[in-house]
This record gives structure tokens, C-alpha cells and sequence, in this order.
């Protein structure tokens, strides 16, 4: 995923983020400034998904409050990678042969503050998608067609730069986020067992 820019000449140097200078908090307060189409995109997204998911949990067994935000966190991803001026960078058209023969590979690292943001952008969604299904693997596998899906949307549209190594970042936010899920869930589960024998041997000792 390539973060946004308003003018041609910035998208150029974020093109170039893993070779020159990296982003940092006031270049990307910019990025967002000037692209307002991610927050305009991103209230009815949230809405949609989140109320969707709000609507499914019962039915499927899920947790209704981590769903409903879980399926918020799905709508800022999907506002952040897809909605984006289109032609900044190579197309490959609707040929999924053609776009995958556009992606390159480009190096893993997290030395620089873009690479982080790709890292933790999955985060929110695995953890509240894990807290409400507490299905792991499925959540992750949902990071990685998640990533994979805004990878070919950018590299189809011109709309960004369809790379190899986003979509293991990403995944890996994804990962990072269930573990910390399953800690969660953990915790919980031992702190309801003390308090259950507490009541147990209170409820033994008032016979």
C-alpha cells in the first residue's frame, strides 16, 4: 500500500518512501488533510459494516460490541487503501494476470514509519475480530484477503503500487493483532475462573 498525497510530485516521493526520505507525523497530517475523500468514504463505510456486523453477531455466535467495531476497523482499511486517485502509478487493468505481473516484490523492513503504518493497520481489525468470533485463524486468513484484495484494487487502478512485501506487513499486523486478542481472551478466562472459586469456597464456608 502507498499512503496518499494530493500533487503528482509528492506521490512521487512517497513512490520512493523505502529509498529516500521516510514519512513522519507532520507530512502525513498533510496526506491527510488534503484527502478528504478518506474520512468521506470512511463514515459510511463504518456504518455499513459496522452495523452489519453489529446484525450478524447474534446470529452467528459472535461478541456484538467487538463486531460492530471490528467491522469499523475493516472500513478505515478499506478507506485508506482503495479509495485514492486512480493513475499515479502503473495500471494493470482488471486482468488479474496483467496487475499480478505489475507487483513487485520491494524488501522487508521496519525501519521506517510508512512500513510501521503498514504493520498496525490490520491491527484494530484482528483484534476486535478475534475478541468477537475468537476464531484465530480465521481472522487471520481475513488480514491476509483483506491485504491481498487492496493490493490488486491499487495495482489494477494506478491507484497505488501493488507490492509483495505490504501484503506480508500487513499480515503480520494482522498476526500481532490476534496474539494480543488471544492474551486478552486468556486473561479473561483465568480472572473468571478465580472469581468463580472465590464465590465457590465463599459459598462453602457460609454452610
Amino acid at each position: 500500500m502507498r499512503w496518499p498525497i494530493g500533487q503528482r510530485a509528492a506521490w512521487a516521493s512517497v513512490r520512493g518512501v523505502s529509498d529516500g526520505p521516510d514519512l513522519n507525523p507532520h507530512n502525513l497530517l498533510n496526506i491527510l488533510l488534503h484527502h478528504l475523500e478518506v474520512p468521506a468514504a470512511f463514515i459510511p463505510a463504518a456504518i455499513l459494516l459496522g452495523g452489519l456486523a453489529w446484525w450478524l453477531a447474534p446470529r452467528r455466535g459472535w461478541a456484538q460490541v467487538p463486531a460492530m467495531l471490528a467491522g469499523c476497523a475493516l472500513a478505515l482499511v478499506l478507506a485508506l487503501t482503495v479509495v485514492r486517485p486512480f493513475g499515479h502509478f502503473s495500471v494493470g487493468g482488471l486482468n488479474p494476470l496483467t496487475t499480478l505481473r505489475e507487483c513487485s516484490v520491494g524488501s522487508l523492513s521496519l525501519a521506517h514509519l510508512y512500513e510501521q503504518l503498514n504493520v498496525a493497520m490490520l491491527v484494530p481489525f484482528a483484534v476486535f475480530g478475534t475478541l468477537a468470533t475468537r476464531r484465530p485463524v480465521l481472522i487471520v486468513t481475513s488480514s491476509a484477503l483483506v491485504s491481498g484484495f487492496a493490493e490488486f484494487v491499487q495495482g489494477a487502478t494506478g491507484g497505488g503500487e501493488c507490492q509483495l512485501r505490504d501484503l506480508v506487513h500487513n499480515t503480520a499486523g494482522g498476526v500481532l493483532g490476534v496474539l494480543l486478542a488471544v492474551g486478552i481472551l486468556r486473561l479473561r478466562a483465568r480472572r473468571s475462573s478465580g472469581i468463580t472459586a472465590e464465590l465457590e469456597v465463599g459459598a462453602g464456608s457460609s454452610r
